[in-house]
């Protein structure tokens, strides 16, 4: 029998996984699954997750979460209990970036189109207006109701703290000292390369399974791995350039384009196809 790492958080451990999958000085020593906690159902503890799925799990991962423990993380400790070693760690959260999220009666209709809402282009949908007039009404509502970003940065970073607590890894400072200069979400839950390296070399660092020599050689690889790679890049959602400015982001190009599924528009695209609930090419 082998023997396996489970990773039971978001999506951002299916990025886990895959960057374990791909180290070579891994291979054939430990395989990685995830458990998507967003997703897992009861019936699936009777079959995708049953007592074989965890027979040669010997570490897991366990993505944090604010407040009392779900029914499924519940189940998650119940199969592990006593049997391997668990280290917890927080999730990225970077809501801060996107101040205008918000209610969008279209995405009870078609939840999956556009799957981070703004409630200020939601407001617009359907005014009759040229593009040029809409984008210009969208930038000076958004600008006129640009709430306190530092505020909403200290919201964040209360939260960041809050999770930590209960973790035994910590991201949160490592963020705040860092989202300026580099790129580390592509949406509010959705993170780049550089995000996913640093907590993989931290997860790798505490994995009590892994003997010295691979502990070692570990962090140069995903650095490797990653160099070219994006991160969760199949939906980003644009940063609104008046966040960019009041947060100074020094990456952010106004010019740049970001990447929807099989498409790259400019904040000013996205946004017209946004308000316009347009369809696209997956």
């Amino acid at each position: 029998m082998g023997r396996s790492i489970l990773i039971y958080a978001n999506r951002q451990g299916d990025e886990l996984k895959r960057t374990g999958d791909y180290m070579q000085c891994l291979a054939g020593v430990l395989s990685f699954k995830w458990l998507p906690l967003h997703l897992v159902s009861d019936a699936d503890w009777d079959t995708l997750y049953d007592g074989a799925f965890f027979a040669d799990v010997e570490t897991v991962w366990e993505q944090v979460e604010a407040g009392e423990p779900t029914p499924h993380r519940e189940r998650l400790h119940a199969r592990i209990a006593g049997r391997c070693p668990v280290i917890r760690f927080p999730p990225y959260s970077g809501s801060f970036l996107w101040p205008f999220a918000g209610d969008d009666p279209r995405q009870a209709i078609d939840p999956n189109r556009y799957p981070w809402p703004d409630a200020v282009a939601a407001q617009l949908a359907g005014s009759g207006l040229s593009d040029d007039a809409l984008f210009e009404r969208y930038m000076r509502t958004t600008e006129e109701r640009m709430p306190d970003l530092q505020q909403r940065l200290a919201a964040d970073v209360a939260r960041w703290t809050a999770l930590d607590a209960i973790a035994d890894l910590r991201l949160g400072a490592w963020v705040e000292a860092r989202f300026r200069t580099t790129s580390l979400f592509h949406a509010p839950l959705r993170v780049t390369a550089p995000a996913i390296a640093h907590l993989m070399k931290l997860l790798l660092a505490r994995t009590p399974i892994l003997p010295s020599h691979l502990t070692q050689a570990a962090p140069a690889e995903v650095d490797l791995l990653l160099r070219f790679h994006a991160g969760q890049d199949l939906e980003t959602v644009p940063i609104h350039p008046g966040v960019a400015r009041r947060l100074d982001l020094t990456y952010y190009d106004p010019n740049a384009t970001w990447r929807w599924h099989s498409h790259r528009w400019t904040f000013r695209q996205y946004m017209l196809r946004y308000i316009h609930w347009a369809e696209y090419i997956r």
